[in-house]
């Protein structure tokens, strides 16, 4: 091998190696950001009376173990709390009203899931006897 040859593949390893390292120092040590996923949605109540509330849980994994952050929406209704567990408190009208947690975990990879909750008239006759 030449001496050019050996000074180009040494060229090559060091701007490899110097990339590499760049790129890497941007996750923290033995992350495998690969993405994250929801495995469950869940609220303890489905079905609720008007301001009536409902835990609501949310299971996720990231495959590298980095911590997730959680953000919470509805399209009605108040959130309590937050983190991976919250309380979601039903409005004075009726109908179905979606919660949707979107998980992230700081990388730019995100997941989104969304459940159902059902608020009904509360049945008067039971009320007051």
């Amino acid at each position: 091998m030449g001496l050019r040859c050996i000074s180009f593949l040494f060229s090559l390893f060091t701007a490899v190696f110097v990339l590499g390292g760049i790129a890497c120092s941007a996750n923290p040590e033995g992350a495998d950001n690969g993405g994250i996923a929801i495995a469950s949605l869940t609220a303890a109540h489905t079905v609720v009376y008007p301001l009536g509330n409902t835990a609501i849980e949310c299971v996720a994994t990231s495959p590298g173990g980095t911590n997730l952050n959680y953000q919470w929406t509805s399209n009605d209704g108040k959130i309590y709390g937050s983190g991976p567990k919250i309380t979601w408190e039903a409005p004075k009208t009726y109908g179905d009203f979606h919660i949707m947690a979107t998980v992230d975990d700081g990388y730019g990879h995100t997941a989104s899931k969304a459940v159902t909750v059902t608020v009904i008239v509360r049945d008067g006759s039971a009320c007051c006897k």
